[in-house]
């Protein structure tokens, strides 16, 4: 059996999907995302874990319909990785390395401000208890642990994502 775990966001139905919202965002949806200048990616921003950067302030809010809020958020196959503090005390209690946090600003439906979440990023190395998949240098939505994390989450009852075995090529 392999040492390391694959975890991603749960995405069924059921399941809160976010999405990325400002003031400023396009009428209608689409891509790019562009700052006023017409040339400059609001998604850029984003994906580096730089939001505070931008001239507006962003969030993220339910695109679906979904009611169950886990430990890790499904972002639309952003690489924009959403977790729980629940599952950050759990890394914590292990003295897990491989990861930081940011803060997020996440709104339920209504636009109320939900707690208990934060942005997650995992590590481009391969030293840690958490990786990148697939040895990438940048985020992706999915990433790989050690098995000492899933017991810690298991622990924690900090397992309300999608956790399967994970044997690098």
């Amino acid at each position: 059996m392999s040492e390391w775990f694959q975890m991603r966001a749960r995405s069924g139905n059921r399941d809160v999907w976010l999405s990325v919202h400002a003031d400023s965002e396009p009428e209608v949806w689409g891509w790019p995302w562009l700052l006023p200048d017409g040339q400059t990616s609001v998604y850029d921003f984003i994906l580096d874990w730089r939001p505070d950067a931008l001239p507006f302030p962003v969030w993220l809010s339910p695109s679906n319909r979904g009611s169950r809020w886990g430990d890790m958020l499904f972002t639309g196959g952003l690489a924009l990785k959403v977790m729980s503090t629940r599952m950050i005390q759990a890394l914590e209690a292990i003295n897990a390395g491989g990861y930081r946090t940011f803060d997020l600003d996440v709104r339920d439906a209504d636009g109320s401000t939900v707690e208990g979440y934060v942005g997650f990023a995992t590590d481009p190395t391969r030293e840690s208890d958490i990786q990148n998949i697939y040895d990438q240098d940048g985020q992706n939505s999915v990433f790989i642990a050690r098995q000492r994390v899933v017991e810690a989450l298991r622990q924690h009852g900090a397992n309300e994502l999608d956790i399967q075995p994970y044997t690098p090529d």
